[in-house]
């Protein structure tokens, strides 16, 4: 049975997280509407007034109250981030240049996660920062810091943020230099709320700043969590599906431009650019996929759709290639292993080839008798869609992981399926 219809996806969580966690040091009040209701942002949301911030509900959004950089933590302050790698590697830029004492901490997921190669350049900065073994917990100790000229050796929109969030606090020039482009929420979040950022391909140059929150800002929905059903009408006969009022910066939007060059139906309104480009997208089905080539420059703008692109995959005529994803090792599973694993116990042709990620197809899914998202998010939704597209319905353990980004996955899914 087909997908179709409209939806609109929650709203960006890599812009949400920015939107509370930057508000730290930015002064004014500012009404924010369409924020991620998931469980990575209820973390930082929950760190931003543990450290002194006021978040109201109100008519419309939820009302911040700048802190300005000024707030005065109790020694020794322990900030818990769950599952949100998002949160613990801002809060590492952030905290690093204001006094107190502070240790950041999440679930045993986070906690086998790297956090050496934000601290790292963080420490050239002058920060003082300890961590388990090069992973969580993470201790801060707030220290005055210089700006440096960091030459990142792979694109990590995560590193590249902590480092321009010290920026802002430290002293002279912060410079970052990208090998390729990543998602560029925090530099656009920089200039909207009047921070001195300039950039030049791909570098990014910031020095210290006083930021003041703008009276309104209104997230757009997520890419991230559009893919999944944008996808899934790539690959089921006779599904329409259109994503309303989605962030279409050229950062994020590369899982589409991979759709359409596989052949898919891809059509897009445009809606707005200030701050971030927004518009409609529809993926309608127009029949067999072809295999394609992923180049490793690509990687950062679809890092997060890998899994239901690699579903995709599955179906396509021949054999695609998705080059340099060693990123995908160090997600809240290894990512790449599980990709593997669970779309091979459904039939399908996956292969890891040192860092590339290697799928041929077309694949007639056979149906096992249980899958193992292993508490991944986006599997855990992949392997919903996949049994969907096979018309099966077999348990998926560590289902309740998708309210990390996606709470309302299971209801958006239900009004789109036509069965």
């Amino acid at each position: 049975m087909p997908l179709e219809g409209r939806f609109t996806p929650p709203g960006d969580k890599s812009i949400s997280h920015r939107l509370i966690l930057m508000s730290l040091l930015a002064g004014e009040e500012m009404l924010a509407s369409g924020l991620s209701d998931c469980d990575d942002v209820r973390s930082s949301l929950a760190i931003f007034r543990a450290l002194g911030g006021r978040a109201e509900p109100e008519a419309g959004g939820l009302r911040l109250t700048g802190l300005g950089g000024r707030w005065e933590p109790p020694e020794g302050l322990e900030l818990q981030c769950n599952n949100s790698g998002t949160s613990i590697r801002l809060l590492m830029g952030l905290l690093a240049g204001r006094p107190g004492s502070y240790l950041l901490d999440g679930d045993l997921q986070l906690r086998r996660r790297p956090m050496e190669r934000v601290a790292e350049p963080l420490r050239l900065m002058g920060a003082k920062i300890g961590t388990a073994g090069g992973k969580p917990p993470v201790s801060i100790e707030g220290q005055p810091l210089r700006g440096i000229e960091h030459r990142l050796s792979e694109a990590s929109a995560q590193l590249k943020s902590a480092i321009l969030l010290a920026g802002l606090q430290a002293e002279g020039t912060t410079t970052v230099i990208e090998p390729a482009h990543s998602r560029d929420h925090t530099e656009r979040l920089i200039d909207y709320f009047g921070g001195h950022i300039e950039i030049d391909s791909l570098t990014i140059s910031v020095s210290r700043s006083e930021l003041s929150l703008p009276r309104r800002f209104a997230v757009p929905a997520d890419p991230s969590s559009a893919a999944f059903f944008l996808v899934a009408a790539s690959i089921i006969p006779k599904s329409r599906v259109t994503a309303q009022n989605l962030l279409l910066s050229k950062g994020r939007s590369g899982f589409l431009r991979v759709l359409d060059r596989m052949g898919a139906k891809v059509s897009l309104t445009m809606l707005g650019d200030t701050p971030e480009p927004t518009g409609d997208v529809t993926v309608q089905h127009d029949g067999p996929l072809s295999a394609t080539e992923i180049a490793a420059e690509e990687v950062p703008s679809l890092i997060d759709e890998i899994p239901i692109l690699a579903l995709a995959a599955t179906q396509a005529r021949g054999r695609t290639v998705f080059h340099k994803v060693d990123e995908l090792k160090v997600k809240e599973t290894d990512r790449l292993m599980a990709i593997r694993h669970q779309l091979g116990a459904l039939g399908a042709r996956v292969n890891a080839e040192g860092d590339d990620l290697v799928i041929e197809g077309p694949t007639s899914f056979i149906i096992p008798e249980s899958l193992d998202s292993g508490s991944d998010h986006r599997l855990a939704m992949t392997l919903a869609i996949a049994l969907r597209a096979a018309g099966a319905s077999v348990p998926i353990s560590g289902q309740g992981s998708i309210s990390v980004s996606y709470p309302s996955f299971g209801e958006d899914l239900a009004s789109l399926w036509k069965g």
